[in-house]
């Protein structure tokens, strides 16, 4: 199934924080992130891209 459809299926809101889903860009920004020399000092972190979905209790 295209993307373009999946996302179509989804609220507009999606119950984020931000009020939106992250966009491809913003889910490959942080994928480039992880795999640079940039984040060569993170370890063992789970990146969570999902606009503010998983709030912190």
């Amino acid at each position: 199934m295209p993307l373009d459809d999946l996302l179509a299926g989804l609220p507009a809101k999606a119950g984020t924080a931000s009020g939106r889903l992250p966009t491809p860009e913003e889910v490959a920004d942080v994928v480039l992130f992880a795999l640079s020399g940039r984040a060569g000092n993170v370890h063992g972190a789970d990146l969570v891209i999902d606009g503010g979905t998983l709030k912190a209790a």
